[in-house]
């Protein structure tokens, strides 16, 4: 019987299993877990890169004018003729705030002390220490000379007969200075710097005749 025999033992033994080899690579899950946000069609493309370029600017902007600098439109007859009464917008440097590098001569913008809410425009004439005229001499001011105190300035509009300033208020805090006016607008004329205007009586040390 060694034929049955033969037989049986090759029908007992396992079979062997073929090798299966696979050349595709597959890619690990969450390989890409923000790919599912991502626009897919070229239209939903095109819209979340204008989206994402426009809050950018956005917000570059918005720095800007917090921070740097602010443009307004100028009214009233306080500031002629260096600031027409409509139609001029003014660009102030808040870089100047609080009194920061101002100078005799330089316009600076300001919270208005007796009307809350409300800016003005006005030059500076004196700051801390400096001596100025109370007042407009023969127009209802006492025209005496005062010093003005720490921590202030005296403002005038150039505009004398028609500019509520200092000699209404009295000294401006420094406080209240939002920025300084470094140029102005118009349709007519374009952008123009603007000038000091004043310069102290006389530097220091110099001579007295």
């Amino acid at each position: 019987m060694p034929l049955i025999r033969a037989i049986r033992r090759a029908s007992t033994q396992p079979k062997p299993q073929p090798t299966v080899t696979s050349t595709s690579t597959t890619t690990a899950p969450n390989s890409r877990p923000l790919s599912r946000f991502l626009p897919s069609s070229p239209r939903l493309s095109l819209t979340y890169s204008f989206t994402k370029y426009f809050l950018a600017s956005a917000i570059l902007l918005h720095i800007f004018f917090e921070y740097f600098f602010v443009l307004e439109l100028a009214w009233g007859i306080s500031m002629l003729p260096t600031i027409a009464s409509a139609n001029d917008w003014v660009l102030i440097s808040k870089l100047y705030r609080r009194g920061r590098n101002l100078r005799v001569g330089d316009v600076v913008s300001f919270k208005h002390p007796d009307k809350m809410g409300e800016y003005a425009v006005k030059r500076i004439v004196g700051l801390p220490g400096d001596f100025v005229v109370e007042g407009s001499p023969g127009k209802g001011g006492s025209g005496r000379m005062m010093q003005v105190p720490v921590g202030h300035c005296w403002v005038i509009g150039d505009n004398l007969t028609w500019s509520r300033d200092s000699r209404t208020f009295g000294a401006l805090p420094l406080a209240l200075v939002t920025g300084k006016v470094v140029r102005v607008f118009s349709f007519r004329h374009g952008w123009r710097k603007l000038n000091h205007g004043l310069q102290p009586a006389c530097a220091e040390n110099d001579a007295l005749d």
